[in-house]
C-alpha cells in the first residue's frame, strides 16, 4: 500500500496534543500492514458527499479521514482531528483528479456551498468589478476551477469576496483567482501551471507533476513519518510548490535570478538547488560548489539547516562573501596575513582614515566626499590607475569636478592606500577586487556552481567576484533575493556586472508561506506608492504577492508615556507565553526588537525586574535558536531571521524614519534613496512574523506603518 499525506493534513497533525502525534505513528503503521483490522474501524460514513471517504479510528476519540481509490493501493491521508470535528471537515469534501492541473483537488461540494448565508461567501460590491466577466469558462477551468464550481466562482465580485470563498477552493484555485484579482495576466499563470506537469500518459504517471506534489507527499518509511513529529522535518523540505520545483530541479542555459517578496520560499528554493545540484551534478564536473548570501546571521541559520537536508559541507561550501573574499585573498597571498578591515565592528573606519591623511594634507575635498569618491566610483568600478580614473562615469555622484580635481583626487588616493598598508588596514571592496581581478583571467575556474541568497544586499563588486569563480555556462548562477528589502545604498545590476538574466532566466516567486495574509498587507502597505529596481534597471513588480494562511490583524498601539508602554510590552509577553492559551509561545519565539539599540535599552531593566531571560541577538548571534530566553533585536538584525510573534517597539514619528544629524545636507536625491531605505527597513522587520505582529511607540504615530 501507498500512504501519500496532503499538505494541510501535516498542519492539522501538528495543531494535535502532543500526546495524540505520538499515536499517528503507530497508528498508520498498522493502516499500511493491514487496513482491514477490527482495531482501525476503517468504514465508510453515509453522510459523506464523497463515497470515496473513509473514517479510521486513531484512539477512541481521534478520527483519521483517509480517501480510498477507485482502483490500486493508493491511498491519501486527507485529515486527523476530533471525531465531530473530522466527521464535519469531511462531510461535504470532493477529492478529484484535475487534468486541467495534473493534481487532486479538495474542496467542498457546491451544493454545500449554497446553503451558506451569503455574507459568509461573499461581501455584496456595488459596483462589480467585472475581473472574472472576462474570462470564459475553458479559461478558468485551466487555472484550476473544477468545473462543478464555475456557478459559485461567477458570484464573486471582488477579492473580500474571492477571501470569503478560499476554505472551500482548492488551493491552487484560490491562489490564480487572487492572481487575477491582483491583475496578473491569464496567459502567464496558465503557463506557470503548464510547465509544472509532466509530459507522461497514465495518473499514477501525472501525479508525479510538480503541480501535485505542492500538496501531496508519499510517506515511504516509518523512520521519515517520525522525523516528521518530531518536529526535526519541516514542512518545507517536502512540499514545493510548482514554481519552486521548477527552479530546483530545471536546467538552465546559463545563470538564474529569483525574486520574491519575503517569505515567498527564496531560501528554501535555494537550499533545495543546493542540494539537487551536489547529488546530480557534483559527480559529472568534481567541483564545488559555492552558497554564499551576505549576513553572517543568514550563514549561520543556512548551516542549521544542512544536516536536515543531507547536504555534504564538503561538496557545498557555505560561507558569506566578505568571509570568502578575505580567506581566498589571504590564502592566495594577495593581502597580508595580518591585515584588518575598515569599517568592521571594533576596527577604525575608513571615514577616520580620510580624516589621518587630510591632516597632513591641503585640499578643496572633505573626508566625506573623499570616502564616497574612494567606494562609490575607485572601488565600485575596480578602479586601478589614474587613466583609468580620468575615463570612468561617476554616475550618481551629484558633484561635479574638472580634470584638475581627479588629479589631485588621485594623489589623495595614493596617500590613502599608503596610510592604510603602514596600519596593515584594508577595505572588504578591495579584498572583493583583488579577487575577481585574480579569478577572471583564469579559465580553470574553482567553482562548478555558485548560489547567492539575500542578493539584494551585494553590490556590483561582489557580484563580479561570483561571476569570476565559476566558468559561463549551464546552471553557473543560481542569484536570489528580494528587490522589496533592499536596505543598503549600494548599487547593483547584473547586466552592468556581466550576469546575464533576461527572459525566462529570470524568474519570480509569489506564494508567501511565511507571513498571514493580514501580516502581509500592512507590510506591503509601507512601500506600496515607491518603486524597486529588479537588479537590471527595470522596476520590480509588486502585485501577485498572496499569503494562504489568515491570523490575527496586526496592532498598533501608541501610548502618551514611556512607561506605560513598557507595562504593554510586559503584559503582552505574558499573555502570549501563558501555558493556558490556546496558543501559547515559548519565549524563544517571541522577538522585540527597534530601529536602534537606544530603542530597547529601556525594556532592559523592565525584563531584569520581571525575571524574564532574554538573548541580544544584535550582540551574539552565536548560540542560534539554543538559547534561551526572549529574543531582542534592532530592525537590521533581523534579516534572515523569523519568529512566531515580531514585536516592533519604540516606533513614533521620530524613530521610524530614523534621520541622521547629516540627513538635512544631503542631496533630494540622496533623501530620496534614504527614505526608501527605512520603508524597505520596516517591512523587512514586520516580514519577520509568522504569527503575530505587534507595534508599539510613544508620542506621535510612524507615517510608515500602514502606508
Amino acid at each position: 500500500m501507498k500512504l501519500i499525506i496532503y499538505e494541510k493534513c501535516w498542519d492539522a497533525i501538528f495543531s494535535l496534543p502532543k500526546t495524540i502525534q505520538k499515536k499517528v505513528p503507530e497508528f498508520l503503521k498498522k493502516f499500511m500492514a493491514d487496513s482491514r483490522s477490527a482495531a482501525i474501524h476503517f468504514e465508510p460514513i453515509s453522510t459523506f458527499r464523497d463515497p470515496r471517504l473513509r473514517t479510521a479510528r486513531i484512539d477512541q476519540k481521534y478520527r483519521a479521514i483517509i480517501r480510498v481509490p477507485d482502483s490500486g493501493d493508493v491511498h491519501h491521508l486527507l485529515w486527523i482531528d476530533n471525531h465531530d470535528e473530522a466527521m464535519a471537515w469531511a462531510e461535504n469534501k470532493l477529492f478529484e483528479w484535475n487534468d486541467n492541473t495534473q493534481s487532486y483537488q479538495i474542496f467542498t461540494a457546491p451544493e454545500a456551498i449554497q446553503e451558506k448565508p451569503q455574507a459568509e461567501i461573499a461581501e455584496p460590491a456595488p459596483k462589480p468589478s467585472g475581473v472574472l466577466a472576462r474570462f470564459e469558462d475553458g479559461e478558468l477551468l485551466k487555472i484550476g476551477v473544477p468545473a462543478v464550481l464555475l456557478p459559485s466562482i461567477r458570484k464573486i465580485d471582488n477579492l473580500s469576496g474571492l477571501e470569503a470563498m478560499e476554505a472551500y477552493l482548492p488551493v491552487e484555485a484560490f491562489e490564480n483567482l487572487f492572481y487575477l484579482f491582483d491583475g496578473v495576466d491569464i496567459r502567464d499563470i496558465i503557463a506557470g501551471l503548464e510547465e509544472g506537469k509532466v509530459n507522461a500518459a497514465g495518473r499514477e504517471a501525472q501525479a508525479r507533476s510538480a503541480n501535485n506534489q505542492r500538496s501531496f507527499f508519499e510517506l515511504t518509511d516509518d523512520a521519515l513519518l517520525d522525523e516528521i513529529l518530531q518536529g526535526s522535518l519541516q514542512k518545507w523540505k517536502v512540499f514545493l510548490h510548482p514554481s519552486q520545483r521548477k527552479l530546483v530541479e530545471g536546467s538552465f542555459k546559463g545563470a538564474v535570478k529569483i525574486t520574491g517578496g519575503a517569505g515567498t520560499g527564496k531560501t528554501v528554493a535555494a537550499l533545495h538547488r543546493a542540494k539537487r545540484l551536489a547529488d546530480y551534478d557534483y559527480g559529472r564536473n568534481g567541483k564545488p560548489i559555492l552558497f554564499t548570501t551576505f549576513t553572517k546571521s543568514l550563514t549561520r541559520n543556512l548551516a542549521n539547516e544542512f544536516p536536515g537536508m543531507k547536504i555534504d559541507p564538503t561538496v557545498v561550501q557555505l560561507t558569506n562573501i566578505d568571509a570568502f573574499s578575505m580567506e581566498q585573498a589571504k590564502k592566495l597571498g594577495l593581502v597580508e596575513e595580518q591585515v584588518k578591515l575598515l569599517d568592521f565592528p571594533g576596527a577604525k573606519t575608513s571615514l577616520e582614515m580620510w580624516e589621518e591623511v587630510l591632516e597632513y594634507e591641503l585640499s578643496p575635498f572633505d573626508s566625506e566626499f573623499l570616502n564616497e569618491e574612494y567606494k562609490s566610483v575607485i572601488l565600485f568600478n575596480n578602479i586601478q590607475s589614474e587613466a583609468e580614473y580620468f575615463k570612468v562615469p561617476r554616475t550618481g555622484r551629484s558633484r561635479r569636478i574638472s580634470r584638475k580635481d581627479k588629479m589631485e583626487i588621485w594623489r589623495l588616493v595614493e596617500k590613502y592606500q599608503q596610510l592604510k598598508a603602514s596600519q596593515h588596514y584594508l577595505n572588504i571592496e578591495e579584498a572583493h577586487n583583488k579577487i575577481f581581478n585574480y579569478y577572471r583571467r583564469l579559465d580553470d575556474k574553482p567553482y562548478g556552481h555558485v548560489i547567492a541568497d539575500e542578493i539584494q544586499d551585494f553590490s556590483n563588486i561582489e557580484l563580479r567576484v561570483l561571476r569570476a569563480l565559476v566558468a559561463e555556462g549551464p546552471n553557473d548562477l543560481f542569484l536570489v533575493g528580494d528587490p522589496l528589502q533592499k536596505i543598503y545604498s549600494k548599487p547593483i545590476n547584473f547586466s552592468k556586472a556581466g550576469i546575464n538574466v533576461r527572459g525566462r532566466r529570470s524568474r519570480r516567486l509569489k506564494i508567501n508561506y511565511r507571513t498571514t495574509e493580514e501580516i502581509k498587507r500592512m507590510a506591503v502597505a509601507t512601500i506600496r506608492n515607491i518603486s524597486f529596481d529588479d537588479f537590471d534597471g527595470a522596476e520590480e513588480n509588486k502585485n501577485g504577492y498572496v499569503s494562504l494562511r489568515h491570523g490575527l490583524m496586526p496592532r498598533y498601539e501608541v501610548f502618551r508615556e514611556k512607561g506605560q508602554e513598557l507595562d504593554f510590552l510586559i503584559q503582552k509577553i505574558y499573555e502570549f507565553t501563558n501555558p493556558e492559551s490556546p496558543q501559547a509561545f515559548s519565549l524563544n519565539e517571541i522577538c522585540i526588537a527597534a530601529r536602534t539599540r537606544n530603542g530597547i535599552r529601556d525594556l532592559l531593566s523592565r525584563l531584569h525586574q520581571e525575571k524574564i531571560p532574554y538573548y541580544d541577538i544584535t550582540t551574539d548571534m552565536s548560540k542560534g535558536n539554543s538559547a534561551d530566553g526572549l529574543r531582542l533585536s534592532t530592525f537590521h538584525n533581523l534579516k534572515g531571521l523569523e519568529f512566531k510573534v515580531i514585536i516592533l517597539m519604540d516606533v513614533n514619528a521620530r524613530t521610524c524614519p530614523f534621520y541622521p544629524s547629516a540627513y538635512v545636507s544631503w542631496s533630494p536625491a540622496a533623501q530620496e534613496e534614504y527614505g526608501r531605505q527605512e520603508r524597505a527597513l520596516i517591512y523587512v522587520a514586520m516580514t519577520r512574523a509568522i504569527h503575530v505582529l505587534l507595534i508599539s511607540g510613544v508620542g506621535e504615530r510612524s507615517g510608515l506603518v500602514g502606508g
